[in-house]
This record gives structure tokens, sequence and C-alpha cells, in this order.
């Protein structure tokens, strides 16, 4: 049986949950792998830096203490992939624990990365060695073939394992949300950092609600401060939140959004969110961009726009014909059931960690 450590960088990104953690049944199951999981952080010393004071001069002595946890760990994985065959780095933006594993004789690399984090935004947060560690990696896994194309200049090695929307948890709670009758709700999930993009679609939204009273705009993971100055309404936001919650508030909306930029940050990132939204059994409007315009066929299940005007003919046609709504949902349910469920999903991962 061949031994897999798998490395998340914490409890509180998503990634980990999507990535790693959603796995473990199924390598609990399978009779050639198994896996240990562990976080490169202290779960424990990332609640107190989230409540500690931000004041610089009160801030150095819990930097300081968050590092030298953050070392103490990586000692530790180092130790223990000793033991292991594989290690799966799951978007770990550490290059002296990357070296260090590396530098183990009987141990394989695997990297596993999404979002396109050799761009400047990422630098200042640790991947300022991001095509050294695809060079020296036995295996790089992305999550789409967009990210794959840009690896294979710096790695041979490359397999493409897409994420996941976790169908299984949906399915358990898929009975517990009351519908919002006789309002409808669009909404938009994701996290603080990606929140901009709805500023590409800031105008069609102010020209649906102007005329419209029936409608809700829910905004789940979205920083307050980061969002349009929006005039003939008020979004309702959660600013945080956990799996749970993220579950049952995708199941509270009836129109799913996921507008982007041209840019190829959005290229690169995937269609996770459409992929949530379906799983959700949400009808989805997504840019016709990048992997949405591999995931959804335009009017079968889901939409694709482009332009504003196509944004605002797709908002008011889900918004006014609840038939066509629910057909697009049903649909875009049925092709997360048949492409991306867990079990799916795995048998990519699997085969991936097998071939190194």
């Amino acid at each position: 049986m061949k031994k897999v450590l798998i490395v998340y960088e914490s409890l509180a990104t998503p990634t980990t949950m999507v990535r790693g953690l959603q796995f473990e049944p199924c390598f609990a199951d399978d009779a050639e792998l198994t896996a240990t999981f562990i976080g490169r952080s202290s779960e424990r010393m990332n609640s107190i830096m989230q409540r500690w004071p931000w004041r610089p001069s009160l801030r150095r002595p819990a930097i300081w203490a968050e590092n030298k946890v953050m070392r103490q760990r990586e000692d530790q994985i180092v130790e223990l992939a000793k033991s292991h065959d594989v290690v799966m780095l799951v978007t770990v933006p550490s290059w002296s624990l990357h070296q260090r594993l590396v530098d183990l004789p009987q141990t394989k690399v695997v990297t596993d990365l999404i979002d396109a984090v050799w761009l400047p935004a990422f630098q200042s947060a640790g991947w300022q060695h991001i095509h050294d560690m695809l060079a020296t990696s036995d295996l790089v896994i992305c999550e789409n073939e967009f990210t794959a194309k840009y690896c294979r200049d710096h790695q041979a090695s490359i397999e493409i394992v897409p994420d996941s929307p976790q169908l299984e948890v949906f399915d358990q709670a898929r009975n517990h949300v009351q519908p919002n009758e006789p309002r409808t709700t669009i909404g938009w999930i994701g996290g603080k950092y990606t929140a901009d993009a709805l500023y590409r679609i800031f105008e069609p939204l102010e020209s649906l609600f102007s005329t419209r009273t029936d409608l809700d705009l829910l905004l789940v993971g979205a920083d307050p401060d980061r969002l349009p100055r929006f005039e003939s309404f008020t979004p309702k936001v959660v600013s945080h939140y956990d799996q749970a919650a993220m579950v049952d508030l995708a199941l509270s909306i009836d129109i799913g959004i996921f507008p982007m930029f041209n840019v190829d940050e959005s290229l690169y990132r995937g269609a996770l969110k459409s992929r949530v939204y379906m799983a959700a059994e949400t009808a989805v409007i997504a840019q016709r961009l990048g992997d949405n315009e591999t995931l959804i066929e335009h009017d079968v299940n889901g939409k694709l726009a482009g332009s504003d005007i196509e944004w605002l003919d797709s908002l008011e046609q889900l918004v006014e014909q609840a038939d066509l709504r629910n057909q697009l949902a049903a649909a875009g349910l049925a092709t997360v059931r048949s492409r991306y469920s867990r079990e799916a999903c795995y048998a990519r991962l699997r085969n991936a960690l097998l071939s190194v």
C-alpha cells in the first residue's frame, strides 16, 4: 500500500476541503492508497492571531510566536514525510518546506496547484519561488487545462484533477432549507479578495433592481468595503461563513452569478463557483470565459454571458421565468452528479498519485 501525506495550509482555506479533506472517506476505502492529513499552520495559533490586536507594536510578538510555531510544524511534517511514499502539498506557499521535502531520498513530492499564484498579487503571500517549486516537484496536479498549460513550461509531469463541489454535503442538507418565495434571490459566493468581480456587472444589477422590488441580492464571503456602491438596492452581505453555512446559503439562492474580468487570473481560476451553484440546484449565470465555457452549455444547464446586455437579458429571463430557472438548475445538478462527484474526482486524484 502506498502511503500519502497530504499537507494543507489551514482549515480556514476552502481549498483544504475541496482538494483534500473531503476525500478522506475515499482513502479509507482504498486498497492501494492510505492518506494522512496534516496542516502546516496551527489552528490554535490561527485562532489567536485572528483575535490579536492589529496595532504593529502589539502584533510583533504574536508574529514571532506564529513563525516559531510554523517552523515546528514544518519540522513535524518533514519527520512524518520520511515514513510516507508521497507528500502532496495542497497549495502550500513554503519554499523552505518544499526544499526539505524534495531532499528526502525515498519520498516523492506532488504539488497541487490552483489559481495563478505566479501573478504579482500572490507574491507577497509566499509564492516568490513558485517556478522552482514546479520544476523540482515529481508531479504537479492542476485544476484545469489553463493552469496545466502554464505549468508545462516548468514541469513535464502534469495531471488534471478538477475541483469537486462537495455534492454529497449538499445532498445531506438539500431538504432542510425552505424557499424564500415569493421573492427571488440572486446570489454570489466567494471571498473578500474576489468580490471585486462584482464590478463587472455593477450596471446590469443596477438596471435590474431599479425596476423590481421582489428581488434580493445575497453576497456570501464578500467584504462590504470592497463592493460597488449600489444605488437602487442594498444587498445582504454575509462576510464570514463555514462549510455548513455556505451549503445552507447556497441552497437558498435561486440564481447564482459568476462574473469575471477577462484577465489571466480569471482563466486560471477554474469553474468551481459554477459547480457549487449547480450542486445546490441553483440556476447559474457565468461569465463566457475560461472553464465556464467547458462546463456550461448555454440555455441547457446554465447561461453564459459576456456583455452587459447579455448579463441583463440572462438575469431578466431567469427572474421572470421560473420554469426555465428550474429547468437549468435541474440540468446543472445532473451535470455535477455525472462528472464532478467526490468519487469521480477522487478517481482522477487516485490515478495521479499512483502514477508518481
